[in-house]
């Protein structure tokens, strides 16, 4: 009987052991799931967050990541500096204005970039052939942005600068009805604007040939990181990006589809826009160079009240994607 007992006792010791090491076990595989949000700018150049959450690529890297839709990198950038999300989307040319602004933001990737996302458009029967036909006229663009920044390139290109042109402010979706009222002698949309312009316009329109003029970069931001979860957040985020990036490049056909449904464009937009991007994860000088000089650019033209830039490398924090693949990163902290 009391032999019987001890059995007993040390089969249920047994039992109760096995279950302790099958949960601690459990517990120390499972994946540890952080939720993330993200102000995300609804445009093409944005497909990787799109593709990585329709692919659940995000659920595979360790991120509950919720989505916040905004319109324009401006917006998303300040839904960053708000609080409202933890992470963003933002153009070079908003984290250029932004340096000057004493805000507390780093940049962890560009995840795209495009030499074709802003373009030039004029009359076709107002024979401007180059820059230097623009003297005089009336060019409608966007105020402290990607678009006036090319415009000032393409200008110097060709010997002239502001003080040739009349530049008049709109906003992005009153460019194409200026021009059709006959307000402006040319415009400088960005996309998905440009296209519906060249659309709407027709045998009206001439587009300028400026690929190469200008780079645009869409970049992963969020406020100062100071503690170890916030920077596994980040690079859960850049896991799930490189995934999407992969998906992209092996799957072209059907990462054009997810993105022609998500931000219901048309197959001819996709076809339109879709050859200049180049998806890839990296934080090169190249960035570095291009804050400064738009941002030196914004001093210039007193588009601000500061009369120094700061150092971009301020705005950089590359210890996310350093995890994940040191190669593409060539800015050192």
């Amino acid at each position: 009987m009391k032999k019987n007992w001890f059995i007993n006792l040390a089969l249920m010791l047994t039992i109760i052991f096995t279950v302790v090491i099958f949960i601690s076990y459990e517990t120390l595989t499972e994946k540890k799931v952080t939720e993330v949000s993200v102000a995300v700018s609804r445009t093409p150049l944005s497909a990787p967050f799109y593709i990585a959450q329709e692919q659940d690529f995000f659920a595979q890297t360790c991120v509950s990541v919720n989505i916040v839709d905004v319109y324009g990198g401006n917006k998303a950038f300040e839904e960053v500096i708000d609080g409202n999300v933890d992470f963003a989307t933002s153009s070079d040319t908003v984290l250029a204005f932004q340096s000057l602004n004493d805000l507390k933001f780093v940049t962890h990737a560009t995840f795209v970039q495009s030499d074709n996302d802003v373009k030039l458009i004029t009359r076709a029967n107002d024979n401007i052939g180059s820059g230097k036909d623009l003297v005089n006229k009336r060019i409608g663009v966007i105020r402290s942005s990607a678009s006036e920044y090319y415009l000032s390139i393409y200008l110097a290109l060709a010997g002239l600068s502001f003080d040739d042109i009349q530049l008049i402010y709109y906003s992005p979706n009153q460019l194409l009805g200026a021009f059709q009222n006959n307000e402006v002698d040319a415009i400088v949309p960005w996309e998905p604007f440009a296209f519906k312009s060249i659309q709407q316009l027709g045998d009206q329109a001439q587009l300028h040939k400026t690929k190469n003029i200008y780079t645009l970069t869409f970049n992963l931001i969020s406020k100062e990181l100071y503690t170890n979860e916030q920077i596994d957040q980040a690079k859960c985020l850049l896991d799930g990006l490189s995934l999407a990036i992969d998906y992209i490049a092996s799957k072209p056909k059907h990462a054009q589809q997810i993105i022609q449904k998500k931000l219901q464009l048309s197959p001819e937009f996709i076809s339109w826009t879709w050859p200049d991007y180049i998806f890839k994860l990296n934080l090169n000088r190249s960035l570095l160079l291009n804050i400064e000089s738009q941002a030196n650019w914004a001093i210039k033209y007193k588009m601000t009240k500061q009369t120094q830039s700061t150092d971009a490398n301020n705005f950089i924090d590359s210890r996310a994607l350093m995890q994940i693949n040191p190669m593409a990163v060539n800015i050192r902290p």
